[in-house]
């Protein structure tokens, strides 16, 4: 036990170190600017420097070792971040695979790969959190109506694709507001109710304040136990095998969506996790059930 919670302090540090070497990055580090997406972000591998992906790659091999001992500590209750299943026997065989940044950032519907996603989870289900931004128009609606008959599960990643962290309460509760009437919508046109009262913040940056707007609706943020940083790293399979490393019963994973000239090394990682749970006898179902499952009694 020592051991690990020794080599966890070692992956926090390497995390830590990262994310301020993250500060350096210069111009040419952040890839072509478009309206769509973050400066930060790549769009496609070569936006990003070799350098910076490998460090990624380091710390993100280290703590893929040892998940459930660091994320408790990067991201303490109330925030959910697994199911034990010593604790919540009824997730055996269970894991959540969750995906952010949803549903379509660029305005063509030919560069969506939602068709493809829906594919590759046949048998399984997944929670969607949804950016209002890239959401909110028609086309975009009714494709997103199709994912709620496909039995997933939309959740709220806020208006914006950017922290809330530094936002006035009010601000925040406005943004998060809107986006769950949104969503609520989509379940109404769908023929169902939005039952889920789930959250993420993004970049996973939390205030004192979004948790008192969270707590007074009965919302919950989920962060996670199963993570390769598939935003910046575009190497799938090391993303996978991160990924598979950790996952295990009452799991959260997660990715993000990809787009035809966006993240479309998304679609290689979630077929090769998915394989990965077929081979570990897991199978991924939405965040609200996976808490239905958690609240079961053991015989």
């Amino acid at each position: 036990m020592s051991f690990g919670i020794g080599v966890g302090a070692v992956a926090l540090l390497v995390f830590f170190l990262v994310n301020v070497l993250g500060l350096l990055r210069g111009p040419a580090d952040r890839g072509v600017k478009h309206e769509w997406k973050k400066d930060e972000d790549p769009a496609i591998p070569s936006d990003s420097s070799p350098l910076l992906v490998a460090i990624e790659k380091l710390q993100w091999f280290i703590l893929s070792h040892f998940t459930r001992t660091v994320v408790p500590i990067l991201f303490p209750a109330p925030n959910l971040n697994f199911y034990s299943v010593k604790d919540c026997p009824g997730v055996k065989g269970k894991c959540c695979i969750t995906i952010d940044d949803c549903f379509f950032r660029q305005s063509n519907q030919s560069c969506s790969l939602l068709s493809v996603v829906r594919s590759i989870l046949a048998g399984h289900k997944a929670t969607f959190f949804t950016t209002l931004l890239y959401s909110n128009n028609d086309w975009k609606q009714e494709e997103i109506i199709k994912v709620i008959k496909d039995g997933h599960e939309l959740a709220n990643h806020c208006k914006d694709d950017r922290e809330y962290d530094a936002e006035l309460k009010e601000v925040f509760e406005k943004d998060l507001d809107e986006t769950e009437e949104f969503l609520k919508g989509c379940y109404a046109k769908a023929g169902k109710k939005k039952t889920g009262a789930w959250f993420r913040a993004p970049s996973g940056k939390m205030s004192k304040a979004m948790e008192e707007a969270l707590e007074e609706r009965g919302m919950t943020n989920v962060m996670m136990d199963c993570y390769g940083n598939d935003p910046h790293i575009p190497d799938a399979r090391f993303v996978a095998s991160c990924i598979l490393r950790a996952v295990t019963d009452g799991s959260i994973i997660i990715l993000h969506c990809p787009e035809k000239g966006f993240r479309e090394w998304e679609v290689e990682i979630l077929q090769m996790v998915v394989d990965g749970l077929k081979d570990k006898g897991l199978k991924s179902v939405t965040l609200s059930e996976m808490k239905k499952l958690a609240a079961e009694k053991a015989d």
